[in-house]
């Protein structure tokens, strides 16, 4: 049996075994096993998941390792419907496991638009049509991180891989957008403000970019390498800040 239908099987008889366990237990005992913190009705409103999801309990990471495995299986063989459906549907089994949202992610914004070039006539696959391909799948990649959003709207690996996406697209405002949070943590990290006063410079908003890179400044160890670096881009920007006063 090739593997791929190996996987599927496997995925088929795990579902099968799991709702078999569901069927034999009290919903209430299995709609109060869930551990984490967001509810199972949050789920279903973000992600419009069926009742069944919310009563898998523990078994949900292994059905949606399941999931994510046949999603692999189609993003070795470029399988774009099979791939992206996969990704969803892990995603919608379990929802807390963050690296499928963002690996999800990155496979809709920047794998499947190559893909679909392949598929025409060598004739069409013209950078043109690439671009096409990469402004669609990109939207839906941000589409697709706005649903794990609503559910940890707070979550860094997600709004840091939106941001990388706008920022892909040229989106910059809303790549301020997603790094701006990333940017106000109690301790931020020297590369998310580096990038947020960036865009902040690409924007226009000069004064606020000359804020950040100042803090980042005082927090970079006397002898980092990109203290020079981070001192130049300062005097850059505040040069940006005085032509337009």
């Amino acid at each position: 049996m090739p593997f791929l239908q190996k996987v599927e099987s496997l995925l088929v008889a795990a579902m099968l075994f799991i709702c078999a366990g569901i069927a034999g237990s009290p919903f209430k005992s299995a709609a109060l096993s869930g551990e984490r913190s967001v509810s199972a009705d949050a789920v279903k409103a973000a992600r419009g998941a069926g009742a069944l999801w919310g009563l898998l309990g523990g078994y949900r990471s292994l059905i949606s390792d399941f999931a994510w495995i046949k999603g692999y299986v189609d993003w070795e063989r470029k399988d774009i419907s099979g791939c992206v459906s996969a990704i969803e549907l892990a995603t919608t089994i379990d929802p807390y496991m963050t690296i499928f949202w963002t690996q999800g992610a990155a496979i809709i914004a920047f794998d499947t638009p190559h893909w679909m070039l392949q598929k025409l006539p060598p004739a069409q696959r013209t950078e043109a049509a690439l671009r096409i391909f990469k402004s669609r799948q990109a939207a839906a990649a941000i589409k697709f991180l706005d649903k794990a959003l609503a559910l940890f709207p707070n979550n860094g690996e997600i709004l840091l891989q939106k941001g990388q996406i706008a920022i892909s697209e040229g989106d910059f405002k809303l790549a301020e957008e997603c790094y701006a949070p990333l940017a106000s943590l109690p301790e931020p990290t020297v590369y998310a403000r580096r990038i947020y006063a960036s865009l902040l410079v690409k924007n226009g908003k000069f004064g606020k970019a000359v804020e950040v890179l100042e803090s980042v400044l005082r927090d970079t160890e006397p002898d980092s390498p990109i203290k020079k670096l981070i001192a130049d881009q300062i005097e850059k920007t505040k040069a940006l800040l005085k032509k337009t006063n």
